[in-house]
């Protein structure tokens, strides 16, 4: 990968503690990731790179949804991780929205930390577990109250909330193709539809919509095998 050998994720480091990022460059290093530059703010860091770029970008949290948006708009194919002491639906969102490819929190185990950042180097969204528990307990709410879709003015069709109630079920699109009895090929046009019709970049987007707005698994009252008229 870029800089590194065949072999390894070059990996840069924000965060204003020394001690933090040494602590993680021990866990990276000689594990597939070469951390090649750290520094304590974004800006330290882009100056200091002197026109090279790496592969995965990990920045503390406190550097702020703008900070990653910085990143991606100077270093657009590198991937950025926000490492986080805690995780809330609407911090999730900011990060996401600004174009963040990864979430985690600093109580993550050494061992979960280095699957998670291969994951986010093969190009998967990687947030805490935490964020299922909370999408689970927001359908059971719904199921109990009896609370139903609200779209507000957004044109959905039936087949795109169905597309929708999947990824917030966090099914692939082969999951989603064989529930739906459709082809994969058809769940990815109906997926891009709907990231233009609700100006979301990525299926965490669309997910964390979901919840917002009730469009969930139980919303249609239909559950997981409940199926609408094939588009």
């Amino acid at each position: 990968m870029t800089g590194g050998s065949l072999e390894s994720t070059v990996v840069w480091l924000v965060d204003p503690h020394p001690l933090l990022r040494s602590g993680l460059r021990m866990q990276l290093d000689g594990k597939g990731f070469e951390v090649t530059a750290e520094a304590a703010t974004v800006g330290e860091i882009v100056r200091a790179a002197n026109g090279s770029a790496p592969d995965l970008i990990i920045l503390d949290f406190a550097q702020g949804a703008s900070a990653v948006a910085a990143l991606k708009a100077e270093l657009p194919e590198a991937r950025t991780v926000v490492f986080a002491e805690s995780a809330e639906l609407s911090h999730l969102a900011d990060m996401f929205s600004a174009g963040a490819d990864g979430y985690l929190l600093k109580s993550i185990t050494p061992s979960a930390l280095i699957e998670s950042l291969r994951l986010v180097a093969l190009g998967e969204k990687v947030f805490p577990s935490m964020l299922t528990d909370f999408l689970g307990a927001m359908r059971a709410t719904q199921s109990s109250t009896g609370e139903r879709v609200r779209v507000g003015d957004v044109p959905l069709s039936q087949r795109e909330l169905d597309i929708i109630r999947g990824l917030a079920d966090g099914s692939s699109n082969k999951a989603i193709a064989k529930e739906l009895a459709i082809t994969e090929a058809t769940v990815k046009v109906h997926l891009k539809t709907v990231l233009r019709k609700l100006g979301a970049t990525n299926r965490t987007q669309v997910a964390i919509w979901a919840v917002q707005h009730g469009v969930t698994s139980t919303s249609n009252g239909a559950g997981r095998n409940g199926r609408s008229k094939p588009a």
